[in-house]
This record gives structure tokens, C-alpha cells and sequence, in this order.
């Protein structure tokens, strides 16, 4: 099969691999649409921590199955599915604790083991999601980077009438925003691009702008949301946060990014720091929300391409043109 091959950091290509082959409790499933997103960057770049290189990246995808492994008995062959991507042992004193997304072996698809920038890709059979026949095809990625954003508005906690700022308007801060305002926050979107900027109040933003100097918030927010994973943006946000409030770390950094914090200030105003990393037992509410359609996924997904012209899209994600790239791993 043909597949997007990261050898080592900085150096990928669309190589031939061997198609995989389902172990006991897992099935193949051929791809249809991955998503891409910033953490596949850091894997193409190399900066996304320990990595073991070569890799496929590739996480939000979905799926049909067409290969089961000894003793699996569902999905049935041909389901049309969703896969939650974490990678977990089930052992370790995180996972038994429920916390398989900090698994200390663990990692996922896409990063630590092979990924969806492929025709087939192996996976867990009872981590397969049916999707149900109102979540249009098309729409079905999203399913993953939503449930990252349910992870994270679990961490927050309830934001009923709090003023909040969702810092970055590209697909996770949409969808942080339109989230957000369901659960009853009045919220304002700041975002430097502003072709993005304007698909903001379409996903409940209260209010837009390029800079929060546009904004009349002497006080600050109760609640601020980094969903860019940009130092600089992350420590502007942290000086923002009302006393007493939140500052949530949502976008992914660079693994060797640093910000300054005051121990003092932290002290003084009160402030709670909250971090989400991937996904917590909210794959199946994502799903749900798509299929109850609280999140208008066609405003979100540019017009796919074939796996071989993944750097086009690997490149409008880089520059933050269009918002949530797509790949058609099957298609040359």
C-alpha cells in the first residue's frame, strides 16, 4: 500500500509499505478521510517529544473495516467507523486510574505507532466507533479533534455565564468556541488571520478580533483558552485571566517551548492552570454530538486531496490557510 512515511525528523515521503496485518483483537480498516492537524507537524518535524522513527502519521480518520483478528466479533467487516486513537497498556497505575490518556508506556496512532496517512492501518477493535447514518461521511474525522475539545471542557468544568477567551480561531478553537457558548459562556475570539477570524461568530463567538488590545476587557476574563500552542500567545493569555479565573492549555507546543510564570502572581490572583492532552472517555459523546449536530462541520473541512498530494495539505496546515485539511488516503 502507499503510505506517508516520516524516516526522521524533518524527512518524508509517500513510500510503498506492507499492508498490516490484524493481531488478536484487532482489525485492518482501509482508510477514507484523515484529518491533519498540528501535532502531525510535530511529528513530521520531529519535535513532538520521544518519537521512534520511521512513522505514518495521521489520527482523525475514519474508516471501514475490512480485516478481523482472532476472537474479534465486532465491528462486523464493512462498518463504517471511527477510531479513538490513544494507545494505552491498561495496566499502569494512570490507566487503572482512568487516566489512558497519560498512560506511561503508552502514546497513539499516528505518533507512536503507525497511523491513518495511509490505505490500511491497524488498529484495536473495541476502540472502533459505527458511525451512525446521520453524521454525514465527510464529517466523521472531526470526531477526534471534538473529542479532544470535550476532554478539555471536562478539565475546565462548567462555564455557565463566564466570560471567556478562546485565543485562535483555526478548527480546535471553533470548536472550543461553539462548544463553549452551548455550555452557556459568553465568548470572544481572537485570531491574527482574519479569514478565519470571520468564521468565528458562526460557531457562537460573541465577539471577534485580531488583538485582545480590540477588546474592552480591563478586568480580564474568567476563563482563557490557548487553542495555538504559541508561547507567546500562551504567556499574553496567562496576564489576561480575571483574578480567581482559569487559563486553559489546549493547542499543542513545541516540546522545548517555555513561558515565564510568576510563582507570586499565580499566588496573588488565584489562578487555576489547567492542561488536556488528547483524549478521556469522550470519543463516543463526540461522536454523538456530530450526529446531534451541535457542531456545523461543514463550515470547518477544506476540499480534500489524494494521499499524494498530502503536501499541499500538510502545508495549508502550516500556514493556517483554509482550516481543517483533509486527506483521501486510497486515492493517488
Amino acid at each position: 500500500m502507499k503510505a506517508a512515511v516520516v524516516t526522521a525528523p524533518g524527512d518524508w515521503a509517500v513510500l510503498d509499505v506492507a499492508d498490516p496485518v490484524p493481531g488478536p483483537g484487532e482489525v485492518v480498516v482501509e482508510v477514507e478521510r484523515c484529518g491533519i492537524c498540528g501535532t502531525d507537524l510535530h511529528v513530521v518535524d520531529g519535535d513532538a517529544g520521544s518519537l521512534a522513527y520511521p512513522v505514518i502519521p495521521g489520527h482523525e480518520f475514519s474508516a471501514h473495516v475490512v480485516a478481523l483478528g482472532a476472537g474479534v466479533t465486532h465491528p462486523a467487516l464493512g462498518t463504517f467507523v471511527v477510531v479513538d486513537p490513544m494507545v494505552f497498556c491498561g495496566h499502569c497505575v494512570q490507566c487503572r486510574s482512568g487516566w489512558t490518556n497519560l498512560c506511561v508506556t503508552g502514546g497513539g496512532l499516528g505518533t507512536t505507532a503507525d497511523g491513518a496517512f495511509a490505505r490500511y492501518v491497524k488498529v484495536q477493535a473495541n476502540q472502533c466507533e459505527p458511525v451512525p447514518e446521520s453524521v454525514p461521511a465527510e464529517w466523521a474525522p472531526l470526531t477526534e479533534p471534538l473529542s479532544c475539545v470535550l476532554h478539555a471542557l471536562d478539565r475546565i468544568g462548567p462555564v455557565l455565564g463566564t466570560d471567556t477567551l478562546v485565543i485562535g480561531a483555526g478548527p480546535a478553537g471553533l470548536m472550543l468556541t461553539r462548544m463553549l457558548s452551548l455550555g452557556g459562556a459568553r465568548v470572544d475570539v481572537v485570531e491574527r488571520r482574519p479569514e478565519r477570524l470571520q468564521s468565528a461568530p458562526a460557531f457562537g463567538a460573541d465577539r471577534t478580533a485580531t488583538s485582545t488590545d480590540q477588546l474592552d476587557r480591563e478586568r480580564g476574563w474568567g476563563l482563557v483558552v490557548d487553542a495555538t500552542g504559541n508561547a507567546a500567545a500562551i504567556q499574553e493569555g496567562l496576564s489576561l485571566v480575571r483574578r480567581a479565573g482559569t487559563f486553559a492549555v489546549f493547542g499543542v507546543s513545541h516540546a522545548a517551548a517555555k513561558v515565564e510564570i510568576s510563582p507570586y502572581d499565580i499566588f496573588k490572583r488565584e489562578l487555576t492552570i489547567v492542561g488536556s492532552n488528547s483524549v478521556r472517555h469522550s470519543f463516543g459523546r463526540a461522536l454523538r454530538a456530530l450526529a446531534g449536530g451541535r457542531v456545523p462541520g461543514d463550515k470547518l473541512l477544506d476540499e480534500p486531496v489524494p494521499l499524494g498530494e498530502i503536501a499541499t495539505a500538510l502545508r495549508r496546515t502550516r500556514d493556517g490557510s483554509g482550516l481543517k485539511a483533509t486527506v483521501l488516503p486510497g486515492t493517488a
